[in-house]
């Protein structure tokens, strides 16, 4: 039986998913109010792409947050 041969693409992508694991433990790290900061960062900065699609549901769009 011989051994199959490993695809070129097979480290590159178990690298890829080892880092991607590595950076899923560090965000799952961070404290509460780090990951409200980041979460509201996503909202404003994909609001606008959101926008151009037309009318938003209500869940599409941002918190009001700010006074």
């Amino acid at each position: 039986m011989a051994d199959e041969p490993i695809s070129p693409i097979q480290p590159e992508a178990e690298r890829i998913f080892a880092a991607k694991k590595a950076w899923h433990q560090k965000q799952a790290q961070l404290p509460i109010k780090e990951k409200v900061r980041i979460m509201l960062k996503m909202q404003r900065d994909d609001y606008p792409i959101l926008l151009r699609r037309g009318v938003l549901r209500s869940w599409e769009k941002p918190w009001d947050t700010e006074p």
